[in-house]
């Protein structure tokens, strides 16, 4: 196969554009290329299930372009396999809390099944995340109101179906156009990058204005969505936005949205 010169190239997220970029999107219980390297840029919406997880301080886009030297079968399995240490350094920190990356079946498994789905905020700046469609469950981080890490949990099967619908919904779209889309991962970054932090919230009254990107109930944007034990959303460009705690039932599905006043809610975010 021709060798394949792997350029890095940093890009500032569509949101960086609004105010999105003081707000914060923190998750209280709250996003890999597959074996061989992705040789094209791929939009955020469209490569949501596509890539390799990569360091997003380093590069968030990956473009590859093609040049006349011969890439030897050495010299790709020395870079694969440099590729999935990388991978595992990344995500050593979610070792202890017991999400593992298994560098020879090139996947993540959390209490020994495989990872579908995973994204963690760890600052304004840097995100983790990844997504492989083989994968069984879909795994959350768990921060403190100061962003610290303390441990991880398994989504709840509400939320597991709802991005299982998203995923068939974009898929369907995808394959409209004429794209297809493999196992894969995102990082921050993505000049076509849509914000999806509320995606398991739409069926409520939640959307997503990409002209203002900014997240939105009903004609408003949100300031901040509080859903106990689940997630956390803040966006201090809208201060004066909508408020809005989740009500869920003993299962621990979502019931309905409750607009409150700020004030109820601004102890979660600061």
């Amino acid at each position: 196969m021709k060798k394949q010169k792997i350029t890095t190239l940093l890009l500032t997220m569509a949101l960086c554009a609004s105010a999105v970029l003081s707000g914060c999107a923190t998750s209280a219980a709250s996003q890999t290329e597959p074996n061989q390297s992705t040789t094209s840029s791929t939009p955020f919406e469209e490569a949501k299930d596509s890539g390799t997880p990569i360091s997003s301080d380093e590069a968030s886009s990956v473009q590859a372009y093609e040049n006349d030297e011969v890439l030897s079968s050495e010299e790709q399995a020395k870079a694969e396999q440099e590729r999935r240490a990388e991978i595992a350094e990344k995500y050593s920190i979610y070792e202890p809390y017991g999400m593992t990356y298994d560098t020879e079946k090139d996947r993540f498994f959390y209490n020994g099944q495989v990872v579908r789905y995973f994204k963690d905020h760890i600052n304004s700046n840097e995100t983790n995340g990844f997504s492989y469609d083989d994968g069984v469950i879909d795994v959350e981080p768990i921060r403190d109101e100061d962003g610290t890490l303390t441990g991880l949990k398994q989504s709840s099967d509400a939320d597991f179906n709802a991005r299982t619908k998203e995923q068939e919904a974009l898929k369907a779209e995808l394959e409209k156009a004429g794209i297809t889309a493999g196992s894969g991962s995102f990082e921050q970054g993505d000049p076509n990058y849509r914000d999806d932090s509320l995606d398991a919230y739409t069926e409520f009254g939640v959307s997503y204005d990409k002209s203002s990107n900014h997240w939105m109930y009903g004609e408003k944007p949100i300031y901040i969505l509080y859903d106990k034990e689940h997630y956390t959303f803040c966006d201090k460009g809208v201060s004066d936005g909508v408020s809005l705690n989740v009500v869920r039932d003993k299962a621990g599905n979502i019931e309905k949205l409750v607009s409150v006043n700020k004030g109820e809610l601004e102890q979660f975010v600061k």
